[in-house]
C-alpha cells in the first residue's frame, strides 16, 4: 500500500556559538521532539533525519538553510539512504520506502511478531548497501523489559532476527571494514561488538565493549570514524563520548543542549559533524536554549559516505 505525504519547505534559524573545544560550532532551530538518524547525502549535499515524535523526515541544505519537511502517519524510529532518491523508514511496526521527490510512501515489510508494548528503534545500512540493520524497543514509558531486539532486512525484503534480549535497541554502527558491528541497548547503558559478515548478513557471538552510566552518557545514536572509533551521543549527559574499538574513552565532548541523540560525519569531505537532539516532555526552554536543534561543527579526524540499501 502506498499514501501521499504532505510536504512543507521553510527556513531555519542558524545560529553560530562560541565554543571552547568544537571549530566553527553552529545550529540550526528545527524544533524537534526527537531528533535521530543523521545521514548526510553526498549527492545532493544535503542532511536528512527524523523526528521521531512529530513525526517526520526532515532534509537541510546547509548552504541555504532551507528545511524540507514530510509529514509521516505515524511514529518513525529509524531512516536509511534506499535507491537514490529515496529513503527506507522503521516506522512503528513495519518497513517503508519514501520517494522524496513525490513524497509517495510505500509499505514494504511488516513485523507482526513484535510484542505490542514495542515499536521500531534505529538502523543503519550495513557498508556494502546489501543490508538494513534495525532494532525495536519496549516504548512503555515506565517498567521496560528486554523485549527489544535486532533484525537484519536485505534489499529483497525478507527480515531475520539477529539479536534478542535488548530493552532499548541503539548505537548501531560498523567498522571501516565492515568486519565488525557495533550495538547498544540505552536502557542498560551498555554497548556491544560482534563480528559481521557482510556477505551474508550474519553477526557472529555480542562482547560487551563499554558501559556509561546517568553521568557518563547512556548511549544513544551512534557512529564510526575512518579511524575505527565509536562515537556515541551520551543522551543522558550532553556529551558526545569516543570510544577506541576496545572501548576505551578517548574523549568526551560537551554539547551545547541537554540530550544529543546522534552523531553523523557530513560535508564535501566527511570533515564534519551533525549532531541531532531531543526535548523531554515538561522540559521548559528559554529563548536561548537548543534543545530540539540540529548541530554541527568542524571534526578533527572524517568518517565515511553513507551506503545506499539495495
Amino acid at each position: 500500500m502506498s499514501v501521499i505525504l504532505n510536504v512543507q519547505r521553510a527556513r531555519a534559524e542558524r545560529v553560530e556559538i562560541r565554543h571552547p573545544v568544537l571549530a566553527r560550532l553552529c545550529a540550526w532551530r528545527v524544533g524537534n521532539r526527537v531528533g535521530e538518524s543523521p545521514i548526510w547525502d553526498a549527492e545532493a549535499r544535503t542532511l536528512l533525519w527524523i523526528d521521531v515524535r512529530a513525526p517526520a523526515v526532515l532534509r537541510l541544505d546547509p548552504d541555504t538553510d532551507e528545511v524540507t519537511r514530510w509529514e509521516l502517519p505515524g511514529v518513525v524510529g529509524a531512516m536509511g539512504l534506499g535507491p537514490r532518491g529515496c529513503v527506507v523508514l522503521a516506522l512503528q511496526r513495519s518497513l517503508a520506502m519514501l520517494e522524496l521527490c513525490s513524497g509517495k510512501l510505500t509499505d514494504l515489510e511488516s513485523l507482526d511478531a513484535e510484542p505490542s508494548c514495542n515499536r521500531l528503534n534505529d538502523g543503519k545500512v550495513s557498508p556494502s548497501g546489501r543490508w538494513f540493520v534495525f532494532g525495536s524497543m519496549d516504548d512503555r514509558p515506565t517498567g521496560k523489559l528486554p523485549t527489544g531486539s535486532l533484525y537484519v532486512a536485505g534489499s529483497a525484503g525478507l527480515v531475520r532476527l539477529l539479536h534478542a534480549g535488548l530493552t532499548v535497541a541503539n548505537g548501531l554502527a560498523f567498522s571501516p571494514d565492515a568486519s565488525t558491528i557495533y550495538f547498544s541497548d540505552s536502557h542498560a547503558g551498555r554497548v556491544w561488538r560482534a563480528p559481521w559478515n557482510e556477505m551474508e548478513g550474519r553477526m557472529g557471538p555480542a562482547k560487551l565493549m563499554c558501559s556509561c552510566d546517568e553521568a557518563a552518557g547512556r548511549p544513544d545514536g551512534a557512529a564510526v570514524d575512518c579511524d575505527g572509533n565509536y562515537w556515541s551521543a551520551g543522551v543522558s549527559a550532553g556529551v558526545l563520548n569516543q570510544f577506541n574499538p576496545e572501548g576505551a574513552l578517548l574523549a568526551m565532548t560537551r554539547m551545547p543542549c541537554r540530550a544529543p541523540t546522534m552523531p553523523c560525519f557530513g560535508g564535501l569531505e566527511r570533515a564534519e559533524i551533525y549532531v541531532t537532539s531531543l526535548v523531554r516532555p515538561g522540559w521548559k526552554l528559554g529563548p536561548a536554549d537548543l534543545d530540539g536543534a540540529l548541530f554541527r561543527y568542524a571534526s578533527a579526524t572524517s568518517g565515511l559516505s553513507a551506503p545506499r540499501w539495495g
